[in-house]
């Protein structure tokens, strides 16, 4: 992670990480009306703008990031309150990924069901991994939650020759 700030026509645009980018500026700003244009303006628009830019400056703080498709990395936990469910899930994961997904429902007070990428469960048994998220993944879950999965596998093989 890197920082880099620069300013840009009074406003600062600050680089946090490679994919993340952070924008700080003044919302309001002054306007300049000609005379006759100002007469006509009404009395409550020319306060709120001489008032803001004196003493109440608002600001805007945007972090942009590149959309990740499948939104979905490695798989997702669905709690049982969730707002959307594992077959709607599983439906636009099959619209937007090419890579086949698998989903195993679980037996539990917080966590109702799991779709995970099948690649995942070459490595792992199904078993193995309902097994890790229910004694790691549930612990800091609540049942309206919807958790991404991100897996890191290490498989060492070893064979004489």
């Amino acid at each position: 992670m890197f920082s880099d700030t620069k300013r840009l026509e009074g406003h600062r645009l600050q680089l946090t990480t490679v994919r993340s980018l952070e924008f700080t500026g003044s919302l309001l700003q002054s306007k300049s009306y000609p005379s006759n244009s100002e007469k006509s303006m009404p009395k409550r628009a020319i306060k709120r703008t001489a008032t803001a830019t004196e003493s109440n400056d608002q600001y805007l703080r945007v972090r942009l990031k590149a959309l990740e498709i499948p939104p979905i990395k490695d798989g997702v936990v669905i709690g049982r309150g969730a707002a959307i469910g594992a077959e709607a899930l599983r439906r636009t994961m099959k619209l937007i990924s090419r890579e086949p997904f698998d989903h195993f429902s679980v037996k539990d007070d917080i966590i109702s069901d799991v779709i995970i990428r099948a690649s995942v469960l070459k490595k792992i048994t199904r078993e193995k991994c309902e097994k890790f998220i229910l004694t790691r993944v549930k612990p800091v879950m609540s049942e309206t939650e919807l958790l991404m999965l991100d897996i890191e596998i290490e498989v060492v093989m070893e064979a004489s020759v």
